[in-house]
């Protein structure tokens, strides 16, 4: 694997994933990131992350509540970055040196994040064979919606889960815009619907940024587990292989097609396989 912090126009042709660099650990580095990010996306560079937490980071980093408060949502959010990763100049950044809670809390996000593995997985073999992204700026899939495309921060990963990164400190609450989309939209923590084209304030703890998953999306998670969103027709491609050799380009691999037929509340499955999912479709009351 190729991990680089510098490309040009047409690096993605070699698979190559891109991070920021050696950047610091403010909120407004932090926002900056974000957009960079997106902006490596629209450039068709897909593979892309930066350092959760910052590369230059405090002298006093295990001690610094307002530092290791911004580090979590760096790492909050990078759950649902293309790539997640930490680093840091001259740091021990085992979570365990942050604390207890701050232990918790990533502990947390990396249990998240390999829950997600089988959507992500898909997703990533998506990237290699039919040139999608991961990361998405909402003007790839709300390009009608002129306040969708008035959000700075917030984006899409994958085709189901809309991001909306916490970029101050100290805060309970947090605003999102939800695009015009079928069916409105999911609370991925709560459940909760919520009507599209509006702007929706939600409770934010330490431990997790806002998330909402689109009507319609259907997400495989670990366990054999696929969570369905009703409110719109909604179809995904589970990819697997291996996951260690190269044998997938020799055909050894499998693609599980799942659509959601909303009307008759029918989830197909194809091809049919001597194997189990658990299928959890979510209320929208």
């Amino acid at each position: 694997m190729i991990l680089t912090r510098c490309g040009f126009p047409g690096i993605q042709r070699y698979g190559s994933a891109m991070w920021s660099g050696d950047v610091g650990n403010d909120w407004e580095t932090f926002r900056r990131q974000l957009t960079a990010g997106l902006g490596m996306q629209a450039a068709g560079i897909p593979w892309w992350t930066y350092d959760a937490g910052g590369f230059f980071r405090p002298g006093n980093q295990y001690t610094d509540a307002a530092y290791i408060e911004r580090m979590l949502r760096w790492i909050e959010t990078s759950v649902y970055l293309p790539l997640m990763r930490v680093h840091g100049y001259m740091s021990n950044t085992e979570p365990w040196n942050y604390g207890p809670e701050a232990q918790a809390v990533i502990a947390g996000c990396l249990k998240e994040r390999y829950r997600l593995l089988p959507y992500i997985y898909s997703m990533a073999a998506a990237i290699s064979f039919d040139g999608s992204t991961l990361m998405r700026p909402l003007v790839f899939d709300f390009a009608d919606d002129a306040t969708a495309l008035d959000q700075k921060y917030e984006y899409m990963f994958g085709p189901a889960l809309l991001v909306s990164p916490v970029t101050e400190p100290d805060v309970t609450t947090w605003q999102t815009y939800l695009p015009k989309t079928q069916g409105g939209w999911y609370d991925y923590h709560t459940g909760q619907h919520y009507d599209d084209g509006q702007t929706v304030t939600t409770a934010v703890t330490k431990a997790a940024i806002p998330v909402f998953v689109r009507a319609g999306s259907i997400i495989p998670v670990a366990g054999d587990e696929v969570l369905v969103y009703p409110g719109a027709d909604g179809a995904f491609t589970l990819y697997e292989d291996d996951g260690t050799t190269m044998a997938y380009q020799e055909g050894q691999c499998s693609r599980t097609s799942f659509q959601w037929n909303d009307a008759k509340g029918k989830l197909n499955i194809s091809p049919r396989k001597k194997r189990s999912f658990k299928i959890i479709i979510k209320n929208t009351k």
